[in-house]
């Protein structure tokens, strides 16, 4: 049997000829370029307090009126805290709202509780928590004092207009204390992460959509953390991967082996951002004296991709408004002894993609 130096060269010698071969996964670029531009009101966005900070002090009323503090909102183990631009007239709001109430028992499950804030008024909070079925508190915070008390006040409204005081819109995830321990702000205030995807980022919980290969190398498993998304909305994506005894693949940042390297198909439909890749183990490998970084037990990879917008998704949805969104997942095994030439896997998600909220409040209730 060969040795581990001399197979590896021979599987680097036949890789080099696969990468130069037009049209493969190594010629597609890992994120493509955002096509819609940001707008003024979402460009250099604020995002107030930093992981591990504690909140402010707030004060907002909810729908039956009372003064609500975090020390009211919060649950055993914190509390979700969402900033909305308004319920009323801005359609990914509505549309995020309504999806974390889908979510709601899973949060409360963990211990979690939820709450939203926006400067609408309380007459069209009720009115849309009505409407939408809505199960956690919304608070109202007409004058921005919340708003402005985490510094997340958008300052490209023009004073007197209607829309004025709305926040950059984003998530924190509070502990017990009000400590920081997660948020969620996008440059561009149409993506949204999805409250599954949150789920499935801070607590490990598993997703939709599975599908599994196996082989006498590795078993992988991917899927999604959702299988309804709307335009704009952001979803995670997961590889897990399991060497069998005595195998492992190479990290990301190793030098002259091939590593793992997860690839997105190009598509004007979606937007892929980088996967997070979780620290490696160090690897001494006594026949050729180095020591790389691998994987050699269970690992998680984790990345998010968001979907266009309705411009974008034309031509790209199914009859049923169906997505496919595909990608490809490449690796190198090796054990003590041998590497063995490298394989690719495909992988491919299909989303069900719905419509934006876009139905208002009567006008009575409007704010302009």
């Amino acid at each position: 049997m060969m040795e581990y130096r001399e197979l590896l060269a021979i599987s680097q010698i036949a890789i080099a000829g696969l990468l130069s071969a037009p049209g493969l996964w190594a010629q597609t670029p890992d994120i493509r370029p955002r096509l819609r531009p940001l707008s003024e009101q979402s460009a250099s966005a604020k995002s107030g307090p930093g992981i591990g900070a504690r909140i402010p002090d707030f004060e907002a009323v909810d729908l039956n009126g009372n003064r609500r503090t975090f020390d009211s909102l919060k649950g055993p183990r914190g509390l979700v805290l969402v900033f909305s631009r308004s319920a009323d007239w801005c359609p990914y709001c509505k549309t995020q709202l309504a999806d974390i109430n889908r979510q709601l028992p899973r949060f409360l499950r963990r211990g979690l509780n939820v709450a939203a804030v926006s400067y609408d008024s309380v007459d069209i909070l009720r009115e849309f928590a009505r409407r939408a079925g809505i199960r956690y508190p919304l608070l109202s915070d007409p004058e921005s004092k919340v708003i402005r008390a985490f510094d997340i006040l958008n300052p490209n409204i023009e004073k007197g207009t209607p829309r004025y005081g709305i926040p950059f819109p984003g998530i924190y995830v509070l502990d017990e204390r009000g400590i920081v321990t997660a948020k969620y702000f996008d440059d561009d205030y149409r993506e949204r992460s999805s409250a599954a995807s949150i789920l499935t980022r801070e607590f490990g919980e598993g997703g939709v959509a599975r599908g599994i290969v196996e082989n006498s190398q590795i078993r992988l498993v991917y899927y999604a953390s959702d299988v309804v998304l709307a335009p704009g909305q952001r979803t995670a994506l997961v590889v897990e991967i399991d060497p069998k005894p005595k195998m492992h693949v190479y990290a990301p940042g190793v030098e002259h082996y091939l590593p793992i390297d997860w690839q997105m198909s190009p598509s004007k439909a979606w937007i892929a951002f980088p996967a997070d890749y979780p620290r490696s183990q160090m690897l001494n490998l006594p026949a050729i004296k180095e020591t790389v970084p691998v994987y050699d037990n269970h690992t998680r990879v984790v990345r998010d991709v968001a979907i266009g917008l309705e411009p974008e998704l034309a031509g790209a949805l199914d009859a049923d408004r169906s997505l496919t969104v595909e990608g490809s997942f490449r690796y190198q095994a090796c054990d003590d002894r041998e590497c063995y030439l490298p394989k690719t896997i495909p992988l491919k998600w299909i989303f069900h993609v719905g419509q934006l909220d876009t139905q208002r409040v009567p006008e009575d209730f409007q704010k302009q």
